[in-house]
């Protein structure tokens, strides 16, 4: 029997589904890939290392997080292979900030190095680690969004996931632990089209549920652990307004 050295798990990403599965692996260091695929792969049968398998249990978790807006950063540790090269890009990726965008040539200019756009460009292109290390923050000159190892239109998901999240109007907690949010009765009939339509599950409640004294405002209940960035999609299109 081989002796136990990598791990892999793939999942379904059901709180964001246009981003398909993804398939992880590790080993007893840390992560050394993730892929967002359209499908599952064949099962691994070769046994596991119960570190590697530990780091892919914390990845799943710091994932589902991610994707419910609720976690911003990946802890779990890292162990890809590259070059020194690709190493320090790989790092810099990491410095980019959560909803944030740059440019290939400003990541270079980060680096100091402003003449190796391209350079730069193919190490962020061979980047092992997808959504942990992001490379989707990445995009061309004037906006464009280019390259990306998953597809452009997963890398389009994951900025709009992100950008969503980070502006989604914050949920009051009740008693129970359910989120309540609070809208004034002219934003409230675009808000709630749009929740419909985008599959956001929620129930209209009373106004004194938030502590509100009067039928001046329409007040929202979404179960415990909703993810905030379809409610914050819902926000951007019930303005008319990308994320």
């Amino acid at each position: 029997m081989t002796s136990p050295r990598l791990a892999r798990r793939q999942f379904a990403l059901s709180d964001a589904p246009g981003l398909g599965w993804v398939v992880a692996e590790a080993t007893a260091g840390g992560l050394v890939q993730v892929r967002l695929v359209d499908g599952p792969a064949a099962p691994s049968e070769r046994e596991e290392d119960p570190e590697a398998a530990a780091h892919l249990a914390r990845f799943q978790g710091e994932l589902e997080g991610y994707l419910r807006g609720a976690a911003r950063e990946f802890t779990v540790p890292l162990q890809a292979s590259g070059t020194p090269f690709q190493r320090e890009v790989w790092s810099a990726l990491g410095e980019v900030a959560y909803g944030e965008l740059v440019t290939y040539g400003a990541l270079a200019e980060a680096l100091g190095r402003p003449s190796s756009v391209r350079a730069v460009a193919a190490a962020i292109g061979r980047n092992p680690l997808l959504v942990v290390v992001p490379c989707h923050r990445v995009i061309g000159a004037g906006g464009r969004l280019t390259g990306y190892a998953a597809g452009v239109e997963r890398k389009r998901a994951l900025i709009d996931l992100e950008r969503a999240a980070a502006t989604a109007p914050p949920l009051m907690p009740d008693a129970d632990g359910a989120g309540l949010l609070t809208l004034s009765l002219a934003e409230a009939e675009g808000v709630i089209a749009a929740l419909v339509q985008g599959g956001v599950p929620f129930e209209e409640v009373g106004p004194e549920a938030a502590g509100c004294a009067g039928p001046e405002v329409c007040v929202l209940r979404f179960a415990r652990g909703q993810a905030t960035g379809p409610i914050g999609l819902a926000f951007h299109a019930a303005r008319g307004v990308a994320p």
